[in-house]
This record gives C-alpha cells, structure tokens and sequence, in this order.
C-alpha cells in the first residue's frame, strides 16, 4: 500500500535550505513570485482547466496511491482554491484526506503527524511533496526505484537541482521528529526526473505552463475536447459565430466570448469567463470567473478579476471600472458547472461553441 502527503505551498531553493541548515530564517519571496493574489499559490490557479495541485492528485491515483492526505498553508487563500470540483475529487478508494489548514509554523508538525498515521496502517512507502512546481513525473517509477534502492529517503532531482518531493519509507520516522527538516538535511539517494519541470516561482511561469501545454511540450492537457486542431472547449463554453479563435487555445467551461472577439497566440479563457464584444486576447490567460470588457486589446498579460498583470511591463494594476474587467459574480453552486453566466454591458447574443469556429 502506497500513501502520499502533499503540501501546497512554494518549492524550496538551495538557497532556502542552506538557510535552514545553518538555522537561520530564510527570506520571504515577493507576493508576485509565488501567487496571483490574496495568497492563492500558483499551483492552484485553474490552468486549462484544473489546477496543477488537482492534476497531481490524478496522477498519484493513476500510480496506485491509496491514500493522499493534502496540507495547506493558512496563507488566506480560499479554501476551494486548493480542491476544484471540476476535477470529480470524491472520498473513498483511493482515499483523499480533507485537507488540513494550518499556519506555516505547523506544516512540520502535521507532517509528521500524518506520516505517523499512515505509517500505523502498514503503508510500504510514502510519498512528501511540498507542491510549487508543475513536474512530468512517472511516480511509479519512482517507488519502484526506492524499493531497488532499499534506503530510508529517495529525492527527486532535475538539472536545476532538489525538487520537494521525496518517497520515504515510513519505519525511518519517529514520533517528535520534524520531518521536513530531518529531509532536508538528509543525504537521500537521488531520483532524477527525466520529463518537463516548471518551479512556478512567478505568473510569467503560470503562462508559460500554459502555452507549454497547449503546444504539447509537456503532459499537461486542456480539459474538454478539442473540437478543431489546437483548439479545446470544456462543458458549456459558448463562442458567437462572429468571434475568431485561433489556433492554439482554450476556452474554459461556461466561459463566453463575445461577437467580434479574436482569442489568439496560447491564450486561455478559462471556466466562467467573459470575454465582451469586439475584445481581442492575444498571449494572455483570464483566470476564472473574470470579465473582460467591450474593444479592448489585451496582450501579454494575466487577469485575475479586476487585477491585471502586465508580464511585459512587470507591473499589476487594479482596475476600478467595471465595464473594464472586474470579478464575476458566479454563484458558489454554479461555480464549477457548464452553465454560462451572462455579465456586463454589451453582452453579445451568444451560439453554441462549434458555431462560432466554423
């Protein structure tokens, strides 16, 4: 039996741990190399589709973990930023634990907490995962090779160095030890990981991820279909016929794109956004229940609400003016369902999806 603790949360440099050797407190990263904002991680940002941190719980599934037990910084993020129903996550075999809210200072402690538990259900091996990185990892692979092995503590590495994951076997950990930091001081045998890696240590990587993904340089894969070559639509998704998108793209679930838009250049529109009438998205993603205004020409740049981020320039901007971006305001329950919501002015008469990309 196979377990997994993944802890959502920014990845550790070198530089942080050298740090945490010497027994000195790291420095914080900037705001905008590890989130968007109010505290939501990028790994959790719905990307194509579904967050990283939800495509690593399917892969972990696929590799015959039993149980995942997830751990998440009380860093104000929203709750249901870390677990998004579209990706179908449901308790029972393989089990996954309800996710543990707890403050920075405490992560140690629950690590080894949840350690201990999974140890006393006879689990052979356990995987720990600090998760703020997209990584193409063969994870049974990887607990075949600590098996071979036959140590205490395996590590993932790529060419740029450590990566927090670690398989570990569970009799190594005792009660009272901090495990992470035991982890990090630990000479494991290294497990080098052969496919695509993105630390996510700033929103240029967020993009990045995706246009990676849409261009099939890594195994990330849109949600839906792709109903033309280089072009994916989940449940819902509604482009008037008038609209042009180019290959490649995607267009979320109940995402709408108005008449006369241009979506182009990787960009992602994902689940419950609006795109209005005559707007052209060029190189950039709308994050989630976003709306995008009438005749604008956005490039470069990430929208989170009414936060836009420029990643040209560097510089995020709120915008005040609704008619220009702003939040949707999606139901809670209609959130992460394939119906559209219509929003702002000048909302255009939409047609099915296929209409629109004839």
């Amino acid at each position: 039996m196979l377990s997994a603790i993944v802890i959502v949360g920014p990845e550790t440099r070198e530089e942080e741990e050298n740090c945490i050797a010497a027994g000195e407190v790291a420095a914080t990263p900037p705001r905008a190399e590890s989130e968007i904002q109010q505290g939501t991680p990028l790994v959790c940002v719905e990307i194509l589709g579904r967050s990283v941190v939800t495509r690593l719980v399917g892969e972990l599934r696929r590799a015959g973990v039993d149980q995942i037990a997830m751990v998440e910084n009380d860093s104000g993020a929203p709750k249901d930023a870390v677990i998004d129903s579209a990706a179908k996550i449901e308790l029972g075999s393989p089990e996954l634990v309800s996710p543990e809210l707890v403050s920075p200072e405490k992560v140690a402690q629950e690590v080894t907490r949840q350690v201990l538990t999974f140890k006393e259900s006879g689990v052979e091996a356990i995987l720990v995962g600090r998760v703020g990185a997209y990584v193409d990892m063969d994870f049974k692979d990887a607990f075949q090779f600590h098996r071979e092995q036959g140590q205490a503590v395996t590590r993932a590495f790529d060419k740029e160095g450590p990566l927090d994951l670690w398989v570990i076997d569970p009799a190594w950990v005792s009660d009272g030890m901090d495990t992470l930091a035991t982890l990090r001081a630990a000479e494991p045998v290294r497990y080098f990981v052969r496919g695509y890696v993105n630390r996510l240590e700033h929103p240029r990587d967020l993009r990045r991820l995706v246009v990676d993904g849409l261009t099939s340089r890594c195994g990330l894969r849109p949600q839906g279909s792709e109903i033309r070559p280089g072009v994916w639509t989940d449940e819902g998704a509604q482009v008037h016929r008038d609209a042009r998108i180019v290959a490649p793209a995607f267009i979320g679930r109940g995402a709408r794109i108005g008449e006369q838009c241009l979506i182009t250049r990787c960009s992602n529109i994902e689940s419950n956004s609006q795109v209005d009438y005559g707007t052209a998205v060029e190189d950039s993603s709308i994050l989630p229940n976003s709306y995008v205004g009438i005749g604008l020409d956005l490039s470069h740049s990430i929208v989170d609400g009414n936060n836009l981020l420029n990643l040209e320039r560097g510089v995020t901007v709120e915008i005040a003016d609704p008619c220009v971006i702003r939040q949707n305001r999606v139901p809670q329950q209609e959130k992460n369902f394939q119906s559209p919501v219509a929003f702002g002015l000048g909302s255009a008469q939409v047609s099915p999806v296929e209409e629109g990309l004839r």
